[in-house]
Formats: structure tokens, C-alpha cells, sequence
């Protein structure tokens, strides 16, 4: 069910079928190398989104488009807003889902830069005691690796794209940003945006100018930048193809239903949560 898909007096029934379930898709506008577009983080979650909603019916919100990007500024087509602007869209865009009638919201994240923002927003959550109850889960939470991929064993995959995945894993190759997998999302939901032939014009590999920070366990909001100037990490495989993408986006659209359906069902956090809002209470007399 899609929130703009819906007319008014659909609502009531869109709640109800949701068990007051709805996911909010959060991605960013960034470069993913030269054969991904800037939407990458957008596109594939939100096509995902939308087909584990068709499994587990649940309402979806329109995506969230402007997520945590503020160092790529060099980088056309990188949409930054200030974390102050973020949060609040994010703040007032649960209260409205609220308001609305639905009291279970689920982050959908698409990009990993993304993470650090949506924990800070929840934990602010707490001080500010919503009624309703935020959750999130990352597309990156369960990787469609080209392992898993073998071991669902799905029977559209020929013994050639079989030898891939498993050439992939024997290589030992890098998992990264705008690489195989993240590839294979994209082209397996929107083909036409994806440059098969563009894998190679940038290097993905790291300067390694922030590796002495890092041995010393130093965070810095530099290091990913700088040590993948061209935005682009992780090893590359030749061999992607329709079937490949389309076993990876139908893992995550699988994983994705599963945690739909858990939210709908489970108890315990509304349970949890009333417990703990009358604790906060006694402490605040």
C-alpha cells in the first residue's frame, strides 16, 4: 500500500491491514562511481520497500530522499541539507505518520552514512516520550551476498551465473559502496540506470591515507573520503546479469517481508514501552 496511492477513506482499512505498521525508505543523493546513479540509495530501497509491502502489507511512505551526505559536496548531483533540517523532517515526518493513525514506524535505510543519523534521531525519541515507537533496519543488515545467493538456491539461476557467485566468494572479493551487490539492487529493479561498461573507468581501491588512524581506532569523518576519492570501495566482478540482480533484490525483498511481518505481530516493545513511560513518570514527580 502506498501512502500516495491511497485515497481518504482508505486510510482506515490501510491502518488496519498494517496492524499500524508503516516504513519510511531513507536514502541520500551521492556518487556511486561512474556506472551507478546519484539515486542509487534511493532507488533500490524504495523498489524493495515496495515489493515486501505486496508480501507483508504494510503502508509506504514516500521515500525520504536527503540523507546524511555532508563531506561529498565536490561531487555533482550530492544533495546535502543541514543535520538540523534532517532530523527535523525526519522528527515531524513520524509525528504525521502518527497523526495519521499508524503508531509503528520502520526506517528503512539505504545508505550506510545514514546509520549514525537515525540512531541519534531514536534515541531523541526517548527524551521526547512520542506515544508512537520508531524502529529501524538497513538494506545492509542482511547483504544479498553472492554466498547466500547459492545457498537459496533459486532455479532461474543458470550453472554460468552459479560460477560467478561462487568465483566471487572463491576470490575472496571486497564487499564496499557501488560495488557487485549494490550493483546488482540497482540493475535489478531499474536496468536502464546502470553503465555496465563504466565498472572500470574510476579505481575503487583506498589511498590508505587515513590507514594510520585507523590501527589507532581514531574516528574521523575524513577517513572514508578521503581514503575512496572517487566514492566508489569494494571489489567489482564481471558477470552481473538479469538473473543475478533479480536473485539479489528478491533476498532482500524476502529478508525485508520477514521483519514486516515480525513488527506487525510482536508485543513486546509496546509492552516494553508502557512499562517504561510510567518508570519515567514516578521519576519525575
Amino acid at each position: 500500500m502506498l501512502w500516495e496511492n491511497l485515497r481518504e477513506e482508505e486510510f482506515k482499512d490501510a491502518i488496519k491491514e498494517s496492524k499500524g505498521v508503516c516504513i519510511v525508505p531513507v536514502g541520500c543523493l551521492e556518487k556511486h562511481g561512474q556506472h551507478l546513479p546519484v539515486g542509487t540509495d534511493v532507488i533500490h530501497i524504495t523498489e524493495i520497500a515496495k515489493r515486501a509491502a505486496e508480501t507483508e502489507p504494510v503502508c509506504v511512505f514516500p521515500t525520504m530522499y536527503f540523507g546524511e551526505k555532508t563531506g561529498s559536496g565536490e561531487f555533482l548531483g550530492t544533495v546535502i541539507f543541514s543535520p538540523e533540517l534532517r532530523l527535523q523532517i525526519l522528527k515531524e515526518t513520524c509525528s504525521e505518520i502518527y497523526r495519521n493513525g499508524f503508531d509503528k514506524i520502520l526506517l528503512y535505510n539505504g545508505h550506510g552514512g545514514n546509520q549514525s543519523m537515525i540512531s541519534y534521531f531514536m534515541r531523541g525519541l526517548l527524551y521526547e516520550k512520542t506515544p508512537y515507537s520508531v524502529f529501524d533496519y538497513s538494506l545492509g543488515s542482511d547483504f544479498a551476498t553472492p554466498k547466500k545467493l547459492l545457498n537459496e538456491g533459486y532455479k532461474y539461476l543458470t550453472t554460468d551465473d552459479r560460477k560467478v557467485l561462487q568465483s566471487y566468494n572463491d576470490q575472496k572479493k571486497r564487499f564496499g559502496h557501488a560495488d557487485f551487490i549494490e550493483m546488482g539492487w540497482v540493475y535489478g529493479v531499474r536496468p536502464e540506470t546502470v553503465r555496465l561498461d563504466k565498472i572500470y573507468q574510476e579505481s575503487n581501491e583506498s589511498t590508505h591515507l587515513f590507514d594510520e588512524f585507523s590501527s589507532h581506532r581514531i574516528n574521523t569523518p575524513f577517513a572514508w573520503m578521503a581514503d575512496y576519492p572517487n566514492s566508489y570501495e569494494g571489489d567489482m566482478h564481471d558477470g552481473m546479469n538479469e538473473r543475478i540482480a533479480r536473485a539479489m533484490v528478491d533476498y532482500s525483498i524476502k529478508k525485508l517481508a520477514e521483519v514486516l511481518k515480525f513488527l506487525k505481530n510482536e508485543t513486546t516493545s509496546d509492552e516494553y514501552k508502557t512499562e517504561w513511560l510510567e518508570k519515567q513518570k514516578r521519576h519525575t514527580i
